[in-house]
């Protein structure tokens, strides 16, 4: 008599000031577990898991955006290498995270990125005002913390995510994780360079704001961020599990596909200012770069999201990929058709904006779709490691895209953005023709894949 009166009252007194929160924030976790076909916690875990890698990526790409503005004294030459140390410490160190991630657990690889992320910017904000003939070797120290701290990132949240998908939402879940990642750049690299260059900000300052953003992040890591259920292989060393991966014959023909995309990628970002004339006095209004830059990012971020969806419903990766590849290569040739020996014509890439915006959103179906069927073939075993050597393609790709973007332009000029972007796109479409979809079994079988409990899988 006195259980069922007393619940109610105290439930009564206690949550009376909130009796709907509780229900709307259920409903929309349901909604969300069912839409996208998760398990029960996935949408809390994924949410702190996405949320955590946002603020990590801006922080770490505003402390990119103030050593460039420290670093801008030196030559090309030499900016060029400094900047190469961030790529070439995430290839050194990612095999062996990756591996980690499978033999101790996701979760500690995870916290130690952060850690190491939050570290080399706080430690950067010390190094300002040293000697400048010692400077460089420090920038160079950071950007090796910030490569490490990267190749544990990649790697521990990728095989979270995997844990967390199967194949009815795997593209939808990676496509989160790139529209984080990109939006992380865009806001933390972004914000950092107008405070830099447009408000005066001290460099001091955008470090401190962004150490303690990468310091939240770290907190949330640690105590909101859930271990994935995994199974140790403490037998297997680290050499074991990354023959056992390089052995796919999937993953094998995989390499052609993304090794040239990463290196286009790693072109355009070095090279972004020559393609968009940013800095070039007299080059374009401001208006017309911003049109411009919104016909690109604002449909690729969307179609990320859509395709990851579509790709997921229809069971395919390959269509998407292909796709996506040959808008990339529309886009390539749009930009190398405005590239002029002293600016683009930003007026012209303005003119076609409506092209833009579809060659830009066919563009985005590629990542998602790229990354879930890696995630497809992988064995769960072996996915940290797995991702590790997708780290260590994009890291390549970040080294390779730029050098050979910079020879290439020097001896061929405005004409070799289209060659180098169409014969990059060549290879991994070809590619494309030799991997086979991972659509080896009947659908009833993905009951083995499903996402509740995961303790099963």
């Amino acid at each position: 008599m006195r259980t069922g009166p007393q619940t109610y009252s105290a439930g009564a007194r206690v949550r009376h000031r909130d009796p709907e929160a509780a229900p709307l924030a259920g409903f929309a976790t349901r909604k969300l577990t069912a839409f996208f076909n998760l398990g029960p916690g996935d949408v809390r875990n994924l949410s702190f898991l996405y949320f955590a890698t946002f603020i990590m990526r801006a922080a770490a790409f505003a402390g990119v955006a103030v050593m460039q503005d420290v670093m801008r004294s030196l030559d090309p030459l030499w900016r060029g290498v400094l900047f190469a140390v961030y790529p070439l410490a995430e290839i050194a160190t990612v095999g062996y995270l990756g591996a980690l991630c499978d033999r101790i657990g996701r979760k500690r690889i995870l916290v130690f990125a952060h850690l190491v992320t939050a570290a080399a910017v706080f430690l950067f904000i010390l190094s300002i005002g040293v000697d400048p003939g010692v400077q460089p070797y420090l920038v160079a120290v950071f950007f090796a913390m910030f490569g490490i701290g990267a190749a544990a990132k990649v790697a521990s949240t990728l095989a979270m995510i995997n844990d967390h998908s199967n194949r009815a939402n795997r593209a939808q879940l990676m496509a989160f994780f790139d529209l984080v990642t990109f939006g992380g750049l865009v806001a933390g690299f972004g914000a950092a360079f107008l405070a830099l260059h447009a408000f005066g900000v001290a460099d001091a300052v955008v470090l401190a704001v962004g150490g303690l953003g990468v310091t939240v992040s770290v907190i949330m890591v640690q105590f909101l961020v859930q271990e994935t259920p995994f199974t140790p292989d403490l037998q297997r060393g680290t050499i074991d599990l990354l023959r056992t991966v390089l052995r796919n014959k999937d993953i094998q023909r995989l390499l052609p596909v993304y090794i040239p995309v990463v290196a286009l990628y790693g072109y355009v970002l070095t090279f972004t200012d020559n393609l968009l004339g940013a800095g070039n006095a007299g080059s374009a209004t401001t208006n017309q770069l911003l049109i411009v830059v919104a016909s690109l990012g604002i449909p690729l971020g969307l179609s990320l999201a859509v395709s990851g969806r579509l790709s997921d419903r229809a069971r395919l990766r390959r269509p998407f990929m292909a796709l996506g590849l040959a808008c990339f290569g529309g886009l390539a040739i749009l930009l190398a058709l405005a590239t002029r020996p002293s600016s683009p014509d930003l007026e012209q890439l303005v003119s076609r904006w409506p092209l833009i915006v579809v060659l830009a959103a066919g563009a985005g179906t590629f990542p998602p779709a790229a990354l879930a069927y890696l995630g497809d073939i992988v064995e769960h075993a072996v996915t940290g490691t797995t991702f590790g050597i997708y780290s260590i393609i994009f890291g390549s790709g970040l080294i390779v895209g730029p050098v050979l973007g910079g020879a290439l332009t020097q001896a061929l000029g405005p004409i070799a953005f289209a060659v180098i972007a169409l014969g990059l796109i060549g290879i991994s479409g070809a590619g494309v023709l030799f991997i086979r979809e991972p659509q080896h079994t009947p659908r009833s079988s993905l009951a083995s894949e499903s996402p509740t409990p995961p303790e099963t899988r």
